[in-house]
């Protein structure tokens, strides 16, 4: 794979050992099962093999598996040639879960990867990833927060979350022009029924394309301002000021009207 094209998907190789063991340090003791995604060079992937049981790594550039072979070469790790957005998780994690998951995540990629994931309390307990900065807080915004929206809503749903450290761009090879950030995620069981899920994101959706906008303006002819009060929201809200309670209530105002 060209250099090029290593940029266009977002590919900067972690170099900085100090952050490499802020990384693994995130990752709690149990369970001894990390899912790496994107192991690239392997620094990551040798430490996390120095401290769990079990690690198995994904990496979908073919160029760069015969160095990894080599790097891990006498390590417990394991190197499987995937792609984390379309590979079944259930054959490959569902035997012996729950898993933890450590990735440096493609900038180009991170965020559909980790939608992917975040419902899968099943199989993963722990998700310590890192993203750009600007993600990483749309991520963990809160209700009124400045990117508070629909990937925030998303992970409220399914996870605890904070960011543990930001990362600079000397960290990496070649350096990125954005600051990165470390997640932690802690999955559990979805909040509310999936089909209220589905729904109530629908919504949230359809208001939040004009964020800056009241609610009752963005719904316009979809939800009535008496809808809007029934499920206890304030027609003059803006679309991100609500949380996900909200937008569940209000799906089941617009069902009972």
């Amino acid at each position: 794979m060209a250099r090029s094209r290593r940029r266009r998907l977002g590919q900067n190789f972690l170099t900085d050992r100090s952050i490499v063991a802020r990384i693994v340090a995130q990752l709690a003791d149990r369970p001894p099962r990390v899912l790496e995604i994107g192991p690239g060079r392997g620094i990551l992937t040798t430490a996390l093999a120095e401290r769990f049981s079990r690690v198995l790594a994904l990496e979908l550039d073919e160029q760069l598996l015969p160095g990894l072979t080599a790097r891990l070469s006498g390590s417990e790790a394991e190197l499987r040639h995937a792609d984390a957005l379309v590979e079944p998780l259930e054959p490959l994690l569902g035997d012996e879960a729950p898993w933890q998951v450590a990735a440096n995540l493609p900038y180009s990629v991170g965020t559909p990867i980790l939608r992917r994931l975040l419902p899968r309390y099943d199989l993963l307990s722990r998700l310590v990833v890192m993203l750009q900065r600007e993600v990483a807080e749309r991520v963990v915004a809160a209700p009124g927060d400045r990117g508070h929206g629909l990937l925030a809503l998303e992970r409220a749903a399914h996870a605890e979350a904070r960011i543990a450290f930001h990362v600079p761009p000397s960290a990496f090879r070649p350096r990125p022009r954005v600051t990165s950030s470390v997640l932690v995620l802690d999955l559990r069981p979805p909040t509310f029924d999936a089909d209220e899920l589905t729904g109530a994101l629908k919504l949230a959706a359809r208001a939040l394309t004009m964020p800056r906008k009241m609610v009752a303006n963005a719904l316009r002819g979809a939800v009535p301002v008496v809808t809007l009060e029934a499920a206890g929201l304030d027609p003059r809200s803006r679309p991100a000021d609500i949380d996900l309670g909200g937008w569940v209530r209000l799906l089941r105002a617009v069902g009972n009207g």
